[in-house]
This record gives structure tokens, C-alpha cells and sequence, in this order.
């Protein structure tokens, strides 16, 4: 809820002649699949192909012959909290949080999808630490090409490349940007991406606080204010949310991972044309309608 706030802080309070109606549409279309259980039910089977070479990361099946559009029936996977692994032994603990990483990341980077709720309520642990995703009714499909945009972008912060990160937001679908208003956008960019290009064992966030994002979030909240706003697309709400939660969550676990090569293991030779092919191959395989 924080994170979908922000997004509207963005969309809201800087200019309220705005027109907001792709963010509301975004939400009102995702709220509606949330209440589809068939649709859940081609996303659950979706996900299990999509994480079919992982391993440490388990989907549950569907009972089709119990299951309909108001009631959705799965087998049951053996698991323990989050939450409580926080008195854990360390290396339990980060290996959870590798096995999370991989279990939301994978899919954004190799079919452009996405498990757009990831709290620690829709995780749950194997004794040997693999993990039971749950809940599918919040899934994003990304066009390639954005996914593409987000790898720009972290190209741009870690060579301090401003035309690329133009090029990068541009790509997402932000519009009417200037020198300004980038370097403001920068900065809570930096944030999410500050984990990813430091090469070495390390928290997700050196300061270990959750209140440190918020901190970021006013700071930029009340700059993009003064600077007269911005218009981010659509596709920004899920993304954001489903990036910070998941960072929370590894927060919470205290875990400790080079971040970095976990994510260049996903992104080195990424190609928007084979990205484009997987996921209307694995679309079709489960009925859902690939991305416009």
C-alpha cells in the first residue's frame, strides 16, 4: 500500500490538473484480475513453466476439477514464515533470500513477467531452504522492450551515462523530461539500483533501516514538487512496488548476497528479440494474452 501511494504522490500531488487516468486504469485492471480465479489459475501454471529450472523455488499445482472462477483449489506445499527465520542461522538466512531473488527476478528478465505482490506473506520456506511462491493473482506482463529500458537504466547509473538514462526513461514512457528533472529521478533510481552494481558480499541496504527509503522517497517526492512534477507511466506503479517490497523482505531476513553478480547472471546477453519469443511461447501455453 506505502509503495502504490508513492506511485499516486507522483502522479498526484505535484500538478492535480494531471490527467490520471492511465494509473487509475492500471489499477483498475489489475484489481479485476485479482478477482479471477481462472486467470490465477493460467498465472500459477504460467509461473510453474516460467521457474521450471529452478529448483530452490516451488509453485503450487492447480486442482482444476475443484477449482472455477470464484474458487481456486491447490495443492498444498509444506513451508514455515518468513518471519520466522529471523533468529535463524545466517547461511539459512541468505540462502532464502537467493533463492527469493531468483524466484522474482528470473522471470522479469528472461519472459518480461512478473509476481507483482511479493511480501513476506506470499513466501514460505523449506527446511532446506527453498521457497514456496504463493498468490498469483497480481501478475504483470511487460512489453521487452521495457524490460530492456530497465537494463539501460542500470547501465546509465553505474557509467554515469545521462543520455542513456534519458534514453531509459524515455523507453519506460516517461515524457516531457529535462536535465533536472533526470537527476531528481536519479536519485531514487540510485537507490533501487545501488545494491546491484556494488560487486561484493553485502546487505541490500547498508544501512539496514526500511525508514532509509522512505527518507529517499520524501526527499525526491518534495524536489520533483518544486520542479513542476512528473508524469511516470503505468507501467511504474507494479514495478516500484514489487522492487521495494522485495527489498524489504531481504531487510527483514538480514541476508547477505553479491547482488550484483546474482543479477548480471540474469542480464548479461539479454536480448529483447528472445525475451519477445519466450514469453508469447510461454503465454500461449497457459491461454493468457501476451503484452500490447
Amino acid at each position: 500500500l506505502e509503495q502504490l501511494k508513492f506511485a499516486f504522490m507522483l502522479f498526484r500531488q505535484y500538478d492535480r490538473s494531471i490527467d490520471t487516468s492511465e494509473i487509475h486504469a492500471e489499477l483498475v485492471e489489475r484489481m479485476r484480475e485479482e478477482l479471477d480465479y481462472r486467470r490465477e489459475a493460467a498465472h500459477m501454471a504460467l509461473f510453474r513453466g516460467l521457474l521450471a529450472d529452478q529448483p530452490t523455488v516451488h509453485v503450487p499445482e492447480v486442482v482444476p476439477e475443484l477449482s472455477t472462477g470464484r474458487l481456486l483449489t491447490m495443492g498444498w506445499v509444506d513451508g514455515v514464515p518468513v518471519k520466522s527465520l529471523a533468529d535463524a542461522d545466517p547461511e539459512q538466512r541468505n540462502r532464502v533470500a537467493v533463492n527469493m531473488f531468483r524466484a522474482w527476478y528470473a522471470p522479469f528478465y528472461r519472459h518480461g513477467i512478473i509476481h507483482g505482490d511479493p511480501h513476506l506473506g506470499n513466501y514460505s520456506v523449506r527446511p532446506d531452504g527453498s521457497v514456496n511462491l504463493l498468490d498469483f493473482g497480481c501478475v504483470r506482463v511487460f512489453p521487452p522492450r521495457f524490460v530492456k529500458g530497465v537494463i539501460d537504466l542500470y547501465h546509465a547509473l553505474r557509467d554515469d551515462n545521462p543520455d542513456l538514462a534519458v534514453h531509459a526513461y524515455e523507453t519506460w514512457g516517461f515524457t516531457g523530461l529535462d536535465r533536472g528533472v533526470i537527476d531528481i529521478l536519479n536519485q531514487w533510481a540510485s537507490f533501487l539500483y545501488e545494491p546491484l552494481t556494488d560487486d561484493r558480499v553485502r546487505r541490500i541496504s547498508e544501512t539496514g533501516s526500511p525508514a532509509y527509503g522512505a527518507t529517499v522517497a520524501a526527499k525526491v517526492h518534495k524536489e520533483l514538487k518544486d520542479a513542476g512534477g512528473v508524469r511516470p507511466p503505468r507501467e511504474f506503479v507494479l514495478m516500484d512496488r514489487a522492487a521495494i517490497g522485495l527489498g524489504s523482505v531481504f531487510l527483514h531476513l538480514g541476508a547477505k548476497a553479491n547482488w550484483h553478480r546474482l543479477f548480471h547472471e540474469l542480464i548479461d546477453g539479454f536480448d529483447a528479440d528472445v525475451v519477445a519469443e519466450r514469453q508469447t511461447a510461454a503465454l500461449k501455453s497457459c491461454g493468457i494474452e501476451p503484452a500490447a
